[in-house]
């Protein structure tokens, strides 16, 4: 009779055992699936989606596959933290995956700090996000910060001097100017206009008229993809005549698409390596999975797809069960980290990530090139 009991229990923790390994381990995402950010917020989630699936082929994280779980917070930061607050109450977020926009980030601080959330992968280079670092966000890029920088400088040395600002009325647009006001004071350049747009809701025909009537050499692009092909496509419309650069939120396919035949020669920031080349171990992995399922390339897929590798890195050392508190160790436990050819670093007082910064322009054919 013990025997029997012994091996009833043997067999109860035995089945025990099985679904817990089959429980899923269940990340969120919340971010813009409707609005303006809708389609470039998609390629980004999407690529993501093509790791854990990979991962998942392959007998996921311990035996557990990683199931995400995304939430539409209609590009409102109030909803944001509104989904935020609702999942912690509900005891059901472990992380927070590719949190898009830079308001919506700004609005989301106090409470991953308060509840001890891990962020991985932000889809903001707002450089209020790890200056100074924060514990439970792990950011993979250089700031808008650094990529605007490195386009003044790249059309300075040029002899480029007559820059104008399109700047997102917004959190976006205000933290990417202090570093763009104190580039311009150290090359002694005053910009010939600067106009701002409504990020959410834009409506580009002032700032075109503006910037229009000071003849810019270059026109510096701080706002979403949505802006600045609206801006670019009425600008040229109108009979001007500039230099377009953007930053890398609009390193989507949906920015292309968008500037239709006014896309040739635009100039965008990035902060990836090539997804298109494949001299990067991460870009043809990612290339080999999305080939598989007939998947487009892009940037915005790849800043995806490192993200969710990253993230997969921090749940294989966070323990069998993991928490918030487990994967936040566990992720600034990896120091150095090689996703591929693209390298990150963490660990105390430390998430800056990569400072890697690129510019592409694109093509005749509309791809982005080097």
């Amino acid at each position: 009779m013990l025997n029997k009991l012994a091996g009833l229990a043997a067999s109860a923790l035995l089945f025990a055992a099985q679904v817990s390994a089959q429980t899923p381990i269940v990340i969120h995402h919340i971010g813009p699936f409707t609005g303006v950010l809708a389609a470039s917020n998609k390629e980004s989630v999407e690529g993501a989606q093509l790791y854990l699936d990979a991962l998942n082929a392959r007998g996921g994280v311990q035996g557990r596959p990683v199931k995400l779980e995304t939430l539409d917070d209609a590009q409102d930061p109030k909803r944001t933290v509104a989904l935020f607050d609702q999942l912690v109450a509900e005891q059901k977020l472990l992380a927070l995956l590719l949190p898009r926009s830079t308001p919506s980030m700004e609005a989301l601080l106090p409470g991953v700090a308060k509840n001890g959330i891990p962020v991985v992968g932000p889809q903001t280079g707002g450089s209020f996000v790890n200056q100074p670092p924060k514990r439970e966000i792990f950011t993979l890029r250089a700031s808008y910060q650094k990529e605007a920088e490195g386009a003044i400088r790249l059309q300075h040395s040029i002899g480029v001097r007559k820059f104008a600002l399109v700047l997102a009325d917004d959190a976006f647009g205000r933290d990417t100017l202090i570093n763009i006001d104190r580039v311009f004071k150290e090359l002694q350049i005053v910009p010939v206009a600067s106009t701002k747009v409504d990020n959410r809701k834009p409506d580009v025909t002032e700032p075109v008229r503006t910037v229009l009537a000071a003849k810019p050499q270059v026109v510096l692009l701080i706002v979403s993809s949505k802006a600045g092909s609206d801006f670019v496509k009425t600008y040229n419309k109108l009979g001007g005549h500039a230099t377009f650069i953007a930053l890398s939120n609009c390193s989507n396919n949906d920015f292309i698409q968008g500037l239709g035949d006014s896309a040739r020669g635009v100039i965008v920031m990035q902060t990836m390596p090539s997804p298109f080349s494949g001299t990067t171990a991460l870009a043809r992995e990612y290339a080999a999975v999305a080939a598989k399922r007939k998947a487009p390339l892009s940037y915005a897929g790849e800043y995806g797809f490192a993200a969710a590798k990253l993230l997969a890195l921090g749940l294989a050392r966070a323990g069998r069960e993991p928490t918030p508190a487990s994967l936040v160790a566990a992720l600034e436990g990896l120091g150095e980290v090689d996703l591929g050819g693209y390298r990150l670093h963490y660990g105390p007082g430390e998430r800056s990530g990569s400072n890697y910064v690129d510019a592409t322009i694109i093509s005749t054919g509309g791809r982005f090139v080097r």
